[in-house]
């Protein structure tokens, strides 16, 4: 049965940050490296490593203030929560989990983006994932 996405969650350094509004495409993509020799009568190739997109995330803005749809175990603060592990410069886990329970997992640093800005507009911004680990998927078999 096809899944809405509304329920999926951002993890960063095991806290839930609440305002997410969009994820990226996540899994990679391999390199195709050529292998042709002089014998060959046709291009060969193999696979290579594994590239990434960028992994950004869109959030929206919000502060600590009381929000009724914050539930208990969620970061209202998203940005600040954020900043502060960039600022730190640590590499930390992160996690997306789906409305199914399956999720991606992986560990890297993170950078921070207030998006722009117009008038009356709604505040947003961005988590951009730097990946040190491969992107794990749950569902894959072991």
């Amino acid at each position: 049965m096809e899944l809405l996405s509304s329920g999926t969650a951002y993890f960063l350094n095991g806290q839930d940050l609440y305002g997410l509004k969009s994820t990226p495409g996540l899994g990679g993509e391999r390199e195709k490296k050529e292998v042709t020799n002089l014998l060959d009568t046709a291009h060969r190739y193999i696979a290579g490593l594994y590239k990434y997109d960028d992994l950004t995330f869109d959030f929206y803005y919000n502060s600590a203030e009381p929000n009724p749809n914050v539930k208990q175990a969620q970061t209202a603060a998203a940005f600040a929560a954020a900043r502060a592990v960039e600022l730190s410069g640590n590499s930390v886990q992160q996690k997306v989990l789906f409305p199914d329970g399956t999720y991606f997992t992986w560990t890297g640093q993170i950078a921070t983006k207030v998006k722009k800005m117009d008038a009356d507009g709604v505040m947003e911004f961005s988590i951009i994932s730097i990946p040190n680990t491969p992107l794990v998927y749950s569902g894959d078999p072991t």
